[in-house]
């Protein structure tokens, strides 16, 4: 069949022109070179490292800004906490190092940078608080049940009974002296059993003020850090304080108490900031080692093929300073890399190298066949260049349709893996060819012609072209087989999916969980309300649904400040009823001061404080409003109720019996407390947290999934009409990429590994790789010469073999990672590259002869 010829391409001439510049200005490229490598290292080392889940959503989403905003009004800060783990029988010992511990933090002079307070024992922390000014509000917002109560507590000769129970109390050691000395006369019970709010349904006891799981086996020593866990360095920095002050404590302990008693006990870090700080440490070392692997394995094998140690010089350097253009850049564009583009190192090296090989190999090939330097230069160029540059530009471009979207992660990824690809790619045609013209001129007109490693390609190739039809039926029924598997893969949510395989934090909070009956960790639910009464009726609207969800063991507790404050119209009933039983102020507190001394309690400033607040709350009749109380000095209730411009905000903070992550049930909790209230004009209610920032995730994933894959296919088409112009050559590059795609997701639906956060980018990172095979494959066919098919593909799919090959080396130090998220995207990307080789050299060889594809590539 009479063949047809294409049309010729003036790009062939010009990258004959490149080759000639390189070769007779090798010199001046490696001085500019150099001086904008060293230039774009400088700002690379300045690039900073974001590690958290917020940094790859969007500034302007309006889940991303409502989790801001709760973090910012109510200094959302999750506490550290620190599990002491023992028998029952040396709960005595860990109270001990408790203490210790909490007063060598304390005394680290790097204390107040980032803790606000520490504490093992609850008492120490009401001893410490001055809550005094709040007891003028206590009158007003007793409860109506514990009114009459309060008042008869007032009564001289109950004030007088107090006190000598109080002395009993001290001298049997039957009752804490800081909460004496705090509320002598135990009024605060009234408002609230603090015990009762702090253990809520939690499997915790608080004998003596040590916060202990009831089995004795774990106590907890709880601090409030100064900053968020979104705050990366601080979390870091944090931790590490704390970590020092544990060695110090340990160290100490051992010496008054004996290296016995310290053996006995298990001391670790937990809560948001220990796993951050965990992660951190985990994603900086892996995204280290798998540059460092990924280069080694693939510069290894490059050595392995052709048999060049050199190779280190013309593939190497070109590669390392891609690397460094491509932060340097990004250090300007973002300042910062991603969880995402923090894997673009080793995904450029696998990929970066395939355009060195096609370039290198045709090379080798005409040096070979005794061509100079630069005559074998432009002909590499000329004959290999161009399906290479349309291979990258089709990779490039894929990888920049991803980041069409909301999802600011992957838009970040897009740019800086796109931009690592094209920087490639000019490394490539313009640092290797002026690296080989370096080499020849040291070696002289030394050449010494070597075998490069064939891999059988052609054997197999030969193999396929032999089974004929029944090869195509073979694939026709496996790609079927594959896509019913594909159709069922199923997107999972849950961040644990991504995170390190072994974070001692996360496996030390499971524990914690376990034995307390319940997280520490809560969902955060926020009302916002134009006015007071509005918020009183949303939160009075929830509770009964709380409750009863705490009744059934859903919830371990849950905190908010409304359910103490009482609404205007109660707090006059309650100053009612206390004139009609005569209790005046100034009276109260003349009275209280005199019977401490006739007790014989030493009056301190504690005393008086409280007698004196105390005295004012009796005096008031005036109700007090939310916000009042919202900006009187020091206001606790700032973490649960906001008042700005006359619009209110407050959380209620719920914690479940179970961990955050187990999103069916908390997905149901969630949407039955919202259904319960019904918010009104003007009013919102809505939950906020970690959680609702995964089911973002998932939702802003899905939609750059099937956006990004529908637009780098489209890319991809359309550089392929423009490239090839033939619907014939089209099809035929195109299909052996949607085959490796659809056997790459059945086989991970087979192996049970499903689509996360980060190894979504895998099925549109395919399509920008994938296509490269086929593009040389069919390139090389162009250029065949009459019955030499098999030999013709054989020498291309020896060069497509090595990238392929260098390409899984690079995504397998992603596989080998110790972040569940890296390993779940090297596993993905290995598939896809395999697949997408094995079918551009055995299917496409076998679809153009079968079809009898008549064109060839007209030569300059």
């Amino acid at each position: 069949m009479a063949t047809k010829e294409l049309r010729k391409k003036n790009s062939q001439q010009w990258l004959r022109a490149l080759a000639r510049f390189s070769f007779q200005h090798w010199p001046r490229i490696i001085a500019v070179w150099l001086v904008l490598t060293a230039f774009f290292a400088f700002f690379a080392l300045k690039l900073q490292q974001k590690t958290t889940i917020k940094d790859l959503l969007p500034a302007h989403n309006l889940v991303v800004q409502r989790f801001e905003d709760t973090v910012r009004d109510f200094q959302l800060i999750d506490r550290i906490v620190i599990a002491i783990e023992c028998d029952p029988d040396d709960m005595e010992i860990a109270q001990s190092f408790a203490d210790l511990l909490v007063e060598q933090t304390r005394q680290d002079e790097r204390f107040p940078d980032y803790l606000k307070w520490i504490n093992a024992n609850l008492f120490d922390q009401i001893k410490e608080s001055d809550y005094y000014r709040y007891l003028q509000y206590l009158p007003r917002m007793l409860p109506a049940d514990k009114v009459e109560e309060f008042c008869k507590r007032l009564q001289p000769e109950q004030i007088d009974a107090r006190f000598k129970q109080n002395f009993k109390d001290l001298e049997s050691g039957m009752a804490s002296k800081s909460l004496i000395e705090k509320d002598p006369l135990s009024l605060l019970d009234l408002a609230v059993s603090y015990k009762e709010e702090i253990t809520g349904n939690y499997h915790l006891d608080l004998t003596g003020g040590y916060l202990t799981s009831r089995d004795q086996t774990i106590l907890l020593v709880l601090a409030r850090p100064v900053e968020s866990n979104e705050n990366v360095d601080f979390a870091v920095n944090a931790m590490k304080m704390l970590g020092d002050s544990i060695q110090n404590a340990k160290k100490q302990f051992a010496e008054e108490e004996g290296q016995d008693a310290l053996s006995r006990l298990n001391i670790g870090l937990t809560g948001a900031h220990a796993i951050t700080s965990n992660e951190n440490a985990t994603i900086k070392a892996d995204v280290v080692s798998m540059f460092i692997s990924s280069f080694l394995l693939v510069i290894f094998l490059f050595i392995l093929a052709y048999g060049r140690p050199m190779a280190i010089l013309y593939v190497g350097v070109p590669l390392i300073s891609a690397e460094v253009w491509t932060l340097g850049i990004s250090y300007f564009l973002f300042g910062r890399l991603n969880l995402l583009t923090a894997t673009f190192s080793a995904v450029i090296v696998g990929l970066g190298i395939d355009f060195a090989i096609h370039i290198y190999s045709r090379y080798l090939d005409e040096r070979t066949e005794g061509s100079a330097p630069c005559e074998a230069m432009e002909c590499s160029l000329a004959q290999t260049g161009l399906g290479t540059i349309i291979a990258g530009s089709t990779t490039g471009l894929a990888f920049l349709a991803m980041g069409i979207g909301h999802f600011k992660g992957l838009f970040e990824f897009s740019v800086i893996a796109s931009l690592g690809i094209f920087l490639c790619l000019a490394h490539m045609f313009v640092l290797l060819p002026t690296m080989v013209f370096f080499r020849e001129r040291i070696r002289g007109e030394k050449w010494k012609p070597r075998t490069q490693h064939g891999f059988h390609s052609e054997k197999l190739i030969v193999f396929f072209l032999k089974s004929g039809k029944w090869g195509l039926a073979a694939f026709g029924v496996f790609t079927l087989f594959m896509l019913y598997y594909a159709v069922q893969l199923r997107f999972n949510p849950d961040l644990r999916s991504i995170r390190a395989k072994s974070n001692p934090a996360i496996e030390l909070q499971s524990r914690v969980t376990a034995k307390v009956g319940g997280s520490l960790r809560s969902l955060t639910f926020v009302m916002e309300a134009k006015n007071e009464a509005d918020l009183y009726r949303m939160q009075k609207e929830m509770n009964p649904v709380l409750s009863k969800m705490k009744a059934d063991g859903k919830i371990a507790r849950f905190d908010t400040a409304l359910n103490f404050i009482q609404e205007p119209a109660r707090q006059e009933e309650n100053m009612r009823i206390i004139a009609e039983h005569g209790i005046q102020g100034p009276e109260f507190e003349q009275n209280f001061l005199n019977t401490l001394e006739r007790e014989r309690f030493r009056v301190t400033p504690d005393h008086q404080n409280y007698a004196h607040h105390l005295s004012e709350g009796l005096s008031s009749h005036e109700p007090v409003t939310l916000a009042e109380l919202v900006q009187s000095e020091g206001s606790l209730l700032r973490q649960f109720l906001q008042h700005k411009d006359g619009h209110y905000k407050a959380v209620t903070y719920i914690y479940p019996a179970k961990g955050l992550w187990e999103k069916k049930t908390i997905s149901a909790m969630t949407n039955e407390i919202l259904q319960s209230v019904t918010p009104g004009e003007g009013n919102e209610l809505y939950v906020t947290g970690l959680q609702v920032l995964s089911d973002e995730i998932k939702f802003l994933v899905e939609d750059s999934f099937l956006l990004s894959c529908i637009l780098a296919l489209s890319l991809v088409l359309g550089i392929l009409i423009f490239h090839f112009r033939k619907l014939s050559l089209i099809v035929l590059t195109l299909s052996p990429l949607i085959i490796s795609i659809i056997w790459m997701l059945g086989t991970m639906v087979l192996l049970g590994i499903d689509i996360n956060l980060l190894n979504f980018v895998a099925t549109p990172l395919i399509i920008g790789i994938g296509i490269d095979d086929g593009v040389h494959i069919v390139e090389k066919y162009l250029h065949r010469k009459k019955g030499q098919v098999a030999e013709t593909m054989a020498s291309c799919a020896k060069a497509v073999t090595l990238t392929s090959m260098t390409t899984v080396f690079g995504f397998s130090s992603l596989f080998m990672a110790d972040y569940s998220g890296f390993h779940s995207l090297g596993a993905s990307a290995i598939l896809g590259v395999g697949f997408s080789w094995f079918a551009s050299v055995t299917l496409l060889p076998l679809l153009m002869e079968t079809f009898k594809i008549r064109f060839v590539r007209a030569e300059h």
